[in-house]
């Protein structure tokens, strides 16, 4: 293969195989196979072996059906993690067979860092259409993602020249994306060290930052990740009274809200989703439930009012 192909190839493998490594590796298989595809380089032909492509199709069938339950979505992301980038490596060293060691490793590090990009993109588009969470959306979502997975795969190998602009585009996007991406991870980890800390202590004071102390004093602070609303999706902030407390650009800033005594509250795997009155809505890791429950008799909590009903009570757990 030539420089442009190559490189070409190793940028098309690696974005794919992000989303779906197993719909990269049946294409790339059937293509050789069935003559769709030429110029691969001889270590990249067992790809088109029948036992390879017998389990690339099992594998993709299960992610297939994994990927239209919209809460099945996410623990399967969450385990291709590591699976994806380094079937990204293993098909790019294969590539670039014909390129010098030191360039092959440089294709092996680089189209790894591009799949785990890849990946991380599919992760938070996936997490932010949770909040549509029928299984349409997802369905439809997963298709798409099948369907590009495919085309730009054949796209790359049949015009190698034309698809490099293409490709260096969709990194650039990719890259542009980065701050979202950084929240999408924070709030993933957050989700499952909240799983696994709610079993063994409860968030409290010590777990609150400076910078929220200084505007706020001590204690009374949830930790909550915007969902739905005016603030930025999924940025990460601490709610005192009715303020909520978030930094961006290296500032710290505040949103006022009204109708925390009125919003819902819904139990999930990983976090709580609270609602609000006016449609804004955020998730609750499960380490911070207790602190949710006993805001309204801290110190920066207005006292209840008696004459207005009962304090919030969660929905999906009291009934």
């Amino acid at each position: 293969m030539k420089s442009v192909e190559a490189l070409s190839a190793i940028l098309g493998i690696a974005l794919v195989s992000g989303v779906n490594l197993y719909a990269a590796i049946l294409t790339l298989g059937l293509g050789l196979r069935y003559g769709l595809i030429s110029g691969l380089p001889p270590e990249l032909a067992v790809v088109s072996h029948p036992a390879v492509l017998i389990a690339a199709g099992a594998f993709y069938i299960a992610e297939f059906v994994a990927d239209k339950v919209p809460f099945v979505t996410p623990l399967w992301d969450g385990l291709h993690t590591f699976i994806r980038p380094v079937g990204a490596a293993m098909l790019a060293f294969g590539a670039a067979a014909q390129w010098s060691p030191l360039a092959q490793v440089a294709a092996v590090l680089f189209a790894g860092s591009v799949a785990l990009g890849t990946h991380s993109t599919k992760m938070g588009v996936r997490l932010l259409a949770h909040a549509a969470p029928e299984p349409g959306t997802h369905s439809l979502i997963s298709l798409a993602e099948d369907f590009g997975v495919v085309a730009l795969l054949l796209f790359t190998y049949q015009y190698p020249h034309i698809a490099l602009p293409v490709l260096c585009a969709l990194l650039l996007a990719m890259l542009w994306m980065l701050p979202v991406l950084a929240r999408i991870l924070r709030f993933i980890v957050a989700c499952f060290l909240g799983r696994v800390f709610s079993f063994l202590f409860d968030a409290g004071a010590a777990d609150v930052p400076a910078w929220v102390l200084e505007r706020a004093g001590t204690g009374g602070a949830v930790r909550l990740f915007a969902r739905k609303g005016r603030l930025p999706r999924l940025v990460s902030g601490y709610l005192v009274a009715d303020s909520f407390f978030y930094r961006r650009w290296f500032r710290t800033r505040k949103c006022d809200m009204q109708g925390w005594r009125q919003a819902t509250i819904s139990r999930g795997l990983f976090a709580e989703v609270i609602l609000l009155p006016d449609g804004t809505s955020f998730y609750l890791t499960k380490e911070w439930r207790k602190c949710w429950e006993s805001r309204q008799v801290t110190p920066f909590a207005p006292p209840p009012q008696k004459s207005r009903g009962l304090p919030l009570q969660d929905s999906a757990e009291m009934s």
